[in-house]
């Protein structure tokens, strides 16, 4: 991946709105540093052991992968001991308590491994490889954490533009009554 740091910024500034990343600046640093918010916070209903982070970050970043590679990936934020506990992480967030998380895509021809993709974000990246499963697609866009967020705020600016409509109308009364 290659990206112009304008495109960084705005990306950074688009996630500090939704409060799923925080500046953590050091004190006279000469770099901004953001950790995120987007799980395993006091606010997040999303908890998930370093294993499912670890893996859920790779897959954020690269895509669809097999556990092999997830395995190999993964080890400057998790540790696996071998695949097996890779693919049994992995099980675990296809039934998470909070969701499914991740789906086993089809084994590829001439591949010895199959692999998986995360199920958060735009339904059309996951499109592009569940093209006949329409459930997948349905529960990718149902967990998208930040949908429930952005309806919610969505609603309360609606209210907040009603409520000062009624006010401007409460004292349009009240400069006619004096």
């Amino acid at each position: 991946m290659s990206f112009d740091e304008v495109t960084v910024q705005e990306t950074l500034d688009a996630l500090s709105k939704k409060h799923l990343v925080v500046e953590k600046s050091p004190f006279g640093g000469r770099t901004a540093r953001y950790q995120h918010r987007f799980c395993n916070t006091e606010f997040s209903e999303l908890q998930f052991s370093m294993q499912e982070r670890g893996i859920l970050c790779v897959l954020f970043l690269r895509g669809p992968q097999t556990p092999g590679e997830l395995r190999t990936r993964t080890n400057r934020l998790c540790e696996f001991s071998d695949v097996n506990e890779v693919e049994e992480v992995l099980e675990g967030l296809a039934s998470h308590k909070g969701g499914v998380f991740v789906k086993k895509l089809p084994r590829q021809p001439g591949k010895r491994e199959s692999r998986y993709i995360h199920l958060f974000g735009e339904t059309e990246f996951v499109d592009e490889y569940l093209h006949d499963d329409e459930t997948v697609r349905d529960k990718a866009h149902e967990i998208t954490p930040s949908t429930n967020y952005e309806q919610r705020i969505e609603q309360l600016e609606k209210e907040i533009v009603d409520l000062r409509s009624e006010l401007a109308e409460l004292k349009n009364t009240v400069k006619q009554l004096s």
